[in-house]
């Protein structure tokens, strides 16, 4: 299959995407649009004890007004609560009513019954219940690698890929007077559904990782999982990270500039990675490359520093050649990508400056850049997104500024904080207004990618304020991925309740595998809640991607529990 893709944002906050389709192989299975069931909708994965367990009852006669937590072994209720009263969800066109059980604590294996509606799908209630949620999200980049056989096994179904694209990539598009010759560019993750790789969205990936790492990174430290570098010297979440990072060093050129992708002219049928022979080139750098670059390299800085000086050392030199390079550009460079039918990943460069300032001074100090960014901090509405994606890593910059212990404007901080805080009073707001708790309004291409973003200000604002609202906003955004939606279904590839079987991601679709790769959170119904299909060829609702998965990596990274088994 081949997709021509272009996103751009609208006043709304929401991504618009225009997509070309042509299918070149079989198609898997097709799915009809959504309709109304009667049910009950949990998350799938389990609850953590002590946080908020919420439920949406789908189809109960109003006269129904109690719901019961039921033990799967013994076949008994446990608990029994009220139901909320009905209202109607206009986005799924249901009558719903929430069952909140948060009071229940005890540790087990539960089903909730409510008359009239078929039981729900079972759940654990336990210590680290999402401990193997991040472990297979971590396993999912390594099966996203690039220039590298790959193995791995889930349930008991083993996938592997051989290595591929060795030749990436040529430079004809990058200078044409080096037409013909090759720089090394192997490496890296691929970016989503395609085996294209992009500079601005993994960097803004790895970025993600990264500040899940500052933020908790003394709990991701325990973490192990079944990739090669196991064991070694790095806790293997930053093994995974560096993998990516390597690449992202090699897209900058010997003046500081960083290539904007590294693709072929067109998306590759559904083959296996190593069956695509076709030409990869270099694409000529771009503003927004080298500032997301400059940023990540930065942050990379901080974060290895205490177990490789010497990379660190490398990733900071990346960071001020980057620096240096859009010093003095004051207008967007952008390259032309004309001869390419891949993904443009373009935005203004401004927001992503930001982010690179930032992370820049965190690390240097450096007085003018400090000036510079509190100056734009304060001279905005607000200084904080609450809908935000690759292309605008202002948020991860703010991020690092409010928990910084460098010396800082007091009006600055106070505002900027304000502002965060507000943010998630809205995200809060929002999800209280919706039948499942989704935080997010709009329905747009990725935008189940967005949803588990929303963890990055709720949890901001709960490490500044104590406030549990926003941890349990967040815990309301991971049910609704894993299953407390209007199709009662898991978003993640290979865990929870009947998870996506076609996702489009192309390993899945050519390995002859009946289950599709795990650790993949797919992009979600749009452009109405109930229009997500699970088919692959529906790259608008069902493809993958790391940004996507980042993002769901820093929601779970905030309840990983190193002590649980």
């Amino acid at each position: 299959m081949s997709i021509q893709r272009q996103c751009w944002k609208v006043s709304s906050g929401a991504l618009l995407c225009w997509a070309a389709l042509a299918v070149a192989t079989t198609t898997r299975a097709q799915t009809q649009k959504y309709q109304p069931t009667a049910g009950i909708r949990v998350n799938t994965i389990g609850y953590l004890p002590d946080s908020a367990k919420r439920a949406t009852v789908v189809g109960t006669a109003a006269d129904v007004s109690k719901f019961s937590v039921v033990s799967v072994k013994t076949g008994q209720p446990v608990h029994t609560g009220a139901l909320a009263a009905p209202r109607y969800h206009r986005d799924s066109d249901e009558q719903v009513r929430t069952a909140d059980f948060s009071a229940f604590k005890t540790p087990g294996e539960y089903v909730l019954r409510a008359k009239g509606v078929p039981d729900s799908p079972p759940f654990r209630i336990a210590a680290g219940v999402y401990n193997a949620s991040l472990r297979l999200n971590l396993l999912g980049f390594y099966g996203q690698r690039c220039g590298v056989p790959v193995r791995l096994e889930h349930n008991g179904i083993v996938y592997e890929k051989a290595a591929c694209h060795l030749e990436d990539g040529y430079l004809d598009y990058y200078d044409p007077k080096r037409a013909g010759e090759l720089k090394d560019g192997t490496g890296g993750w691929h970016d989503a559904g395609d085996y294209g790789k992009y500079t601005v969205n993994a960097a803004f990936a790895t970025g993600i990782l990264l500040t899940a790492w500052e933020h908790y990174g003394s709990q991701l430290a325990k973490l192990r999982a079944p990739i090669p570098e196991s064991g070694g010297s790095l806790p293997d979440y930053l093994a995974e990270v560096k993998f990516n990072l390597d690449w992202l060093l090699k897209m900058q050129f010997p003046a500081g500039r960083v290539s904007h992708k590294l693709t072929s002219l067109r998306f590759c049928p559904m083959i296996m990675p190593s069956e695509d022979k076709e030409k990869r080139y270099f694409v000529s750098w771009s503003t927004e490359a080298t500032a997301d670059l400059a940023a990540v390299a930065s942050q990379a800085a901080r974060v290895y520093r205490p177990f490789d000086t010497a990379y660190a050392d490398k990733c900071q030199a990346a960071a001020q050649k980057a620096m240096d390079a859009i010093r003095n550009e004051w207008e967007d460079v952008r390259p032309d990508q004309s001869a390419f039918h891949t993904g443009a990943y373009l935005r203004a460069a401004d927001s992503d400056r930001i982010w690179a300032l930032v992370e820049y001074w965190e690390n240097t100090g450096d007085e003018n850049v400090q000036k510079r960014v509190e100056r734009r901090l304060m001279g905005d509405r607000l200084a904080v997104d609450v809908d935000w994606d690759w292309g605008e890593g202002n948020n991860l910059g703010v991020y690092t500024y409010l928990l910084s212990m460098k010396k800082r404007d007091p009006a600055v901080v106070a505002a900027v904080k304000e502002d965060l805080i507000a943010v998630a009073d809205r995200i809060v707001r929002q999800h209280d207004r919706h039948g499942y708790g989704r935080g997010l309004r709009s329905y747009y291409w990725g935008a189940n990618g967005s949803l588990a973003r929303l963890a990055l200000n709720l949890l901001m604002a709960y490490r500044l304020t104590g406030d549990r609202r926003y941890l349990d906003v967040v815990v309301d955004q991971l049910a609704y991925l894993y299953g407390r939606n209007p199709y009662g279904r898991s978003f993640v590839t290979g865990e929870g309740y009947d998870p996506p079987k076609f996702p489009h991601h192309r390993p899945s679709a050519a390995d002859g595998i009946e289950t599709p790769w795990p650790g993949h959170l797919v992009g979600g119904g749009h452009p109405t809640e109930l229009d997500w299909q699970d088919v692959t060829a529906s790259a608008p609702t069902n493809e993958v991607a790391i940004n996507w998965d980042a993002s769901l990596a820093y929601a779970l990274a905030a309840f990983y529990d190193p002590n649980a088994r």
